[in-house]
């Protein structure tokens, strides 16, 4: 019992003295430690923050769009230098759960840091818009862009698929009008392969970038034909006869008369002309006959024209005139005696001239006249295909004349009186 009196009589005497050595012993341990062990902040840009409940949204078909780039936070912390010199960026744990979605769109940003004194950050709600997930379809359209090779031309274009499906915020999705791909031709000379990125465009032909698009495939494989070329006549025929007193003047007029096709050049090579098998119908014609042909039908397989504005068309026009008329009177000696029968001796009956009857195309009539036109008369001929093989009584006949005329010029039939005789054999 003396002893415990004697104990507190200790403790009591002199107790502020006591506290007071507690109190600065404390205070000596916070600056050894401050001294050894410092207390720093240090700040952290681009802290990331994660979110989660994120399927909530998804089972109720939205979609979310972070706003203002808040996902993403500058953290200031404050800890022991031994702890600072120990952690990163990635130690920082921030987490926004969308199952706490306010109805002004932001969700409250939970920051983290083991060891930390403090932790603070420039922001502490995520902002986010949601929006109704929506799916639609758009075409795959294609455009070019270079020339090809010399000699060369551009064929079709092949899409491996003309539509593709997007999904992604309704505002966003709304957006696209189309989805188009870019070929570089680059002086091509074969045919292009390729797989080219498919890009969205609005209405207006502006591009729509959003990482909230979700395309069905991002490429699309596209073949481009690249043709040889070859320039070609173009030729016609016609068929029937004009009508009486009319002639075919042996021309005919095609337009366009050249066109130049496109094709694979083994296939070219083959091609020296292009005929329209079906000729120009001129029966009992009065006057020119024009036809229009769809050229395409005589191209071979695998052919097609360079010019992709060609509308394949061309006409084709036959001349028709009315025959003229021209009358000209030849002396005897225009004519001459051939085929004479053996043993045999003729001349022409008499002197008197002979009047011929030409009709045919005007401009041909004007280059034949009375001292450049002649007659054949071929005697034996005649008279054979007449008498048969015994014509020994006839001294006199009739025989035709042949002219030599130009192909739009036609006689009427003429005949000369010939006198036979048999040779002196003496």
């Amino acid at each position: 019992m003396m002893i415990l009196k004697r104990l507190g009589k200790i403790l009591t005497n002199n107790l502020w003295l006591k506290v007071l050595a507690l109190v600065l012993a404390f205070v000596l341990w916070v600056l050894v430690a401050q001294i050894n062990n410092p207390v720093k902040t240090l700040t952290y840009n681009n802290v990331k923050v994660t979110l989660v409940g994120t399927n909530i949204l998804e089972s109720e078909g939205k979609v979310y769009q972070v706003l203002n780039n808040s996902d993403t936070a500058k953290v200031t912390v404050r800890a022991p230098e031994s702890v600072i010199n120990s952690i990163t960026a990635s130690d920082i744990t921030a987490i926004a759960d969308l199952s706490q979605l306010n109805e002004d769109g932001t969700v409250p940003i939970i920051y983290t840091l083991d060891r930390a004194e403090s932790i603070t950050a420039d922001h502490d709600v995520l902002s986010i818009s949601v929006e109704n997930r929506v799916t639609k379809y758009v075409n795959i359209y294609s455009q070019t862009v270079g020339s090809v090779g010399e000699g060369c031309v551009q064929g079709k274009v092949n899409l491996e698929r003309n539509r593709i499906e997007i999904t992604g915020p309704e505002s966003a999705v709304d957006r696209v009008s189309y989805a188009q791909v870019t070929i570089d031709l680059d002086n091509a000379v074969k045919t292009i392969s390729a797989d080219m990125e498919i890009i969205l465009y609005d209405t207006k032909g502006n591009r729509v970038e959003s990482d909230t698009i979700v395309k069905q495939t991002d490429y699309v494989t596209v073949t481009v034909t690249i043709l040889s070329t070859k320039t070609v006549p173009v030729y016609a025929s016609t068929t029937g006869e004009p009508a009486d007193g009319y002639v075919f003047t042996g021309d005919i007029t095609v337009n366009p008369g050249v066109v130049t096709v496109a094709g694979d050049t083994s296939v070219l090579n083959n091609i020296t002309r292009i005929d329209i098998a079906n000729p120009v119908d001129i029966t009992n014609a009065r006057e020119n006959k024009t036809a229009t042909y769809n050229l395409t039908e005589f191209l071979p397989a695998g052919v097609t024209f360079e010019d992709p504005d060609f509308d394949d068309e061309v006409s084709v026009t036959a001349f028709v005139e009315k025959k003229a008329e021209k009358t000209l009177t030849l002396a005897a000696d225009h004519f001459t005696l051939t085929d004479i029968p053996d043993g045999y001796e003729a001349e022409i009956a008499g002197d008197e001239e002979i009047t011929v009857r030409l009709t045919g195309l005007d401009t041909e009539l004007n280059a034949v006249s009375a001292e450049s036109l002649r007659g054949i008369v071929e005697i034996d001929s005649y008279l054979s295909s007449v008498y048969g093989d015994d014509y020994s009584g006839i001294t006199f006949a009739n025989i035709p004349v042949r002219f030599n005329l130009s192909e739009h010029v036609e006689a009427d039939p003429v005949y000369i009186r010939i006198q036979l005789s048999v040779k002196d054999e003496t």
